[in-house]
């Protein structure tokens, strides 16, 4: 059987055949496979269609190429298709075509080397294959900069922009220059397995306009561990709903492990059910709310523009508040559920970083409503609680991520449930206890309770966060909890796909990551809320920043993280990622005199004061845990030079140099210029 017919390729792309065989295809039969496929096809497509067809079989024609050509080829996590995929000498070429356009625009280009990097990224059978992007605006004059036609480590050649005339010697060029006379298996790569390990932003959309994540919420390593999750909450909202209970779910995971999505997607899914099944994704991070609900309310923007929808201010309204009401902060859900006595609207209750939640001594501090001058745990378990017959709340608990004074953490959550609401059942997984750190809640004491139940698949122990190496949450463990060598050994094995580097130079770290962004990825630079030392350097913390157009602006915006020019504190990014960082590192956590653990500062007025109490150690040895985690493909520690004491005492060489030396020490490679 003819592997290139679609009985066997449905759905993956709308045409697909050998070189050969394209060139002897009809162009109004491809054409005709072309509209097919498409639901909602219009005349300007379809001419553009045609021109790509006859234009390419003319000139590779002209050429005799030999390999495979694709047509639309489905690229799930971005929601789009590549234009045309040419399988040529065992390289990949990803060309997105421009049809009429005279000019090279910054949008366009960011388009096609998009594709380019997923397709490198996250389809299994690239990963070791040459991957160049070419975007073809097919009026315009050749492209007049010169365009290295180098590549980057991972074998992704640099984007090549040309016209339609000088689009096939350019292929032939960069074919005969790193292609083999390998052949790729065309069934095997066309039915690659593909692994996207989406942004927490993009889930977040992807969730808002399909209803469904399952279709990108895929990493090779850690799917198995979200799957086996969402079975267990759904099983058990099942349970709640038959039977007329009231359940607690705490999912557990290391950070980057997926947490977040799962929440994500039994929000997503509820989008289609019965008003009965409502739910709402709950925060108290209130950047990473911020950010998701102006993501969401871009991208409904974006596709209305696109299918030329143009809403009534009433209509742009009603979306807006759809969106907010989705996803709320924490603080406004709380509030408003104070004023009464009244259920909810929602059934299920999603609640993120629910280590972070306030101790009772907080919330009477922060809010002059008596109803509110409880424990947060309990004031949420009071409003869930006013449903007559069921409801569940999914707790989402980041292991070592409290950051915040005044967080109770994960045990007062067990002993409201425990004490003062009895009728709730708990579930949980044994990981969960590394959370207890409190003696009030103790691990027989949830064990003793019958409605206590251990569930092991609810913690997610591989992170996805970091797609190039899964176990780079285990070397910042290890180097923050002062295992050198371990810190070393892990380091060795992720270094290669995870680069990680150290440098002296904050100006050689900036060009490091610049030159490692592609297509719109994102970088930024991130450090400790407690590094006030580090504005000789001319990295200044702000308390505030504008944080959604750090994260979301396009990387000419002087606000966009991608400018290297706003720093984010911990308290700004946690919960969110960008692709690359450099991580700052300031006197705040030093190397206590035998360089065997950490000595633990805060800057007070004019010199570094001590912190004494465990859990303020704690919150900073976390916020690095959490600034070091916030890279999704690579990082660079900066830690500065220092100065003499005698010049200022508080920029101690002594200290910056032992901060140096241990995270050398964890086998960190310094960064070198090329």
């Amino acid at each position: 059987m003819n592997k290139y017919t679609f009985s066997t390729q449905s759905g993956k792309a709308y045409y697909c055949n050998s070189i050969p065989g394209f060139l002897l295809d009809n162009s109004a039969n491809i054409v005709g496979q072309l509209v097919r496929h498409s639901f909602d096809i219009n005349k300007e497509q379809s001419d553009a269609w045609e021109n790509q067809i006859s234009e390419l079989q003319n000139r590779l024609e002209e050429c005799q190429m030999e390999g495979d050509i694709i047509f639309e080829y489905d690229i799930v996590r971005l929601g789009k298709r590549i234009d045309v995929i040419l399988l040529i000498r065992h390289m990949v070429f990803s060309l997105e075509f421009k049809n009429g356009k005279d000019i090279f625009t910054a949008q366009d280009a960011q388009q096609a080397e998009d594709y380019a990097i997923d397709i490198k990224n996250f389809h299994k059978e690239s990963e070791d294959l040459y991957v160049c992007p070419i975007l073809i605006a097919t009026k315009a004059k050749p492209y007049p900069k010169a365009q290295s036609t180098g590549c980057y480590a991972d074998k992704q050649i640099y984007l090549q922009r040309e016209n339609i005339e000088t689009l096939i010697p350019k292929i032939s060029d960069l074919s005969e220059m790193y292609g083999d006379d390998g052949e790729i298996d065309f069934d095997k790569w066309f039915n690659s397995p593909y692994y996207p390990t989406p942004t927490i932003i993009a889930a977040a959309v992807e969730a808002y306009s399909s209803h469904n994540l399952s279709e990108i919420a895929h990493s090779e390593a850690g799917q198995e561990n979200i799957d086996l999750c969402e079975e267990k909450l759904n099983k058990i909202i099942d349970y709640a709903r038959a039977n007329n209970k009231k359940c607690i779910c705490f999912v557990t995971g290391v950070p980057g492990a997926g947490k977040t999505l799962v929440g994500l997607d039994v929000v997503a899914k509820s989008l289609d059910s019965s008003a009965e099944l409502r739910s709402v994704y709950l925060s108290g991070n209130g950047p990473l709310v911020e950010v998701l609900r102006e993501a969401l309310k871009q991208s409904v923007k974006e596709s209305n523009k696109q299918k030329k929808i143009t809403l009534t201010k009433h209509e742009k309204a009603e979306v807006d508040a759809s969106i907010d009401s989705l996803i709320q902060g924490s603080f406004g859900f709380k509030k408003e559920h104070a004023k009464d006595n009244n259920p909810p609207a929602e059934k299920i209750l999603i609640f993120d970083e629910a280590q972070r939640v306030w101790n009772q001594q907080k919330m009477s501090r922060k809010h002059d409503n008596p109803i509110m001058a409880v424990s947060e745990p309990h004031l949420l378990f009071n409003i869930m609680d006013r449903n007559q017959d069921w409801a569940v709340m999914v707790c989402l608990v980041g292991l070592g991520q409290d950051i915040y004074d005044g967080e109770v953490g994960i045990n007062e959550w067990f002993r409201c449930g425990i004490d003062d609401f009895v009728d709730w059942e708990m579930f949980y997984s044994a990981e969960i206890f590394t959370q207890t750190e409190d003696k009030t809640v103790n691990r027989s004491m949830i064990k003793n309770c019958g409605r206590c139940h251990e569930v092991p698949e609810l913690h997610l122990k591989t992170s996805i966060r970091s797609f190039r190496a899964d176990n780079q949450c285990q070397f910042v463990d290890c180097l923050l909890d002062n295992k050198p060598e371990e810190a070393r050994e892990i380091y060795e094995i992720i270094h290669n796909k995870y680069p990680i580097y150290i440098t002296r130079n904050y100006e050689q770290a900036k060009r490091w990551v610049r030159s490692q962004v592609r297509g719109s990825q994102r970088s930024g630079v991130l450090a400790s809320s407690s590094a006030q030392r580090l504005k000789s350097e001319g990295i200044y913390v702000p308390t505030e920043i504008d944080v959604k157009n750090w994260f979301l602006a396009p990387s000419d915006d002087l606000r966009s993280s991608n400018k290297l020019e706003v720093v984010a504190s911990e308290f700004k990014v946690q919960g969110l990622e960008i692709d690359w960082a450099i991580v700052c590192w300031d006197a705040d956590l030093r190397r206590n005199k035998d360089n065997n653990g950490w000595e633990h500062y805060t800057f007070r007025g004019t010199k570094w004061n001590r912190r004494n109490k465990e859990e303020q150690q704690r919150y900073l040895v976390n916020s690095y845990r959490v600034l070091l985690t916030r890279a999704r493909q690579g990082m660079v520690l900066f830690v500065p030079e220092g100065c003499d004491p005698e010049e200022d005492p508080t920029r101690n060489r002594k200290y910056y140099d032992q901060i140096y030396e241990y995270l050398v020490s964890c086998g960190i490679q310094r960064l070198t210029e090329d």
